[in-house]
């Protein structure tokens, strides 16, 4: 009876390892998450090279496409120019997409980035006592 405990432990161990080294190996191919900083610099980078938009905020980042795993996502935001002695809600925002893929070298994701028209700014999402007082 001990014994068979001991087996079926040591199995247990053996899939859970093996299930973890898979995850490792594919999360290593997969393309970086929409914020992450290596991936805001580079649309950052994009916008100030090609638009001309220096000293951005960057604002609702979402994912449209792309799992965990995948080496390919797309993403979305809104960006405005900052300036001085103006409020966020009254600046003009523009909407950005950007991909993002998984290249050879692993260490620095392909990035490109579209600029789009005008948008109303996001509203901050409610808290979860917001949500919560809203339901009753």
């Amino acid at each position: 009876m001990i014994f068979m405990a001991r087996m079926m432990l040591s199995a247990g161990f053996v899939v859970l390892a093996s299930l973890g080294g898979a995850g490792f190996y594919l999360d290593r191919d997969a393309a970086p998450a929409c914020d992450s900083e290596p991936v805001l610099h580079a649309v950052t980078g994009i916008l100030r090279d090609q638009f001309q938009l220096d000293g951005i905020f960057v604002n609702n980042i979402s994912t449209e496409s792309g799992g965990y795993f995948s080496d390919r996502r797309e993403c979305s935001a809104e960006v405005a120019s900052i300036r001085g002695n103006v409020n966020a809600s009254d600046m003009p925002w523009r909407s950005v997409r950007y991909q993002i893929e998984q290249g050879k070298d692993s260490d620095h994701p392909v990035v490109s980035a579209r600029l789009g028209g005008i948008v109303p700014l996001a509203k901050p999402a409610p808290s979860f006592w917001e949500r919560l007082l809203a339901r009753f």
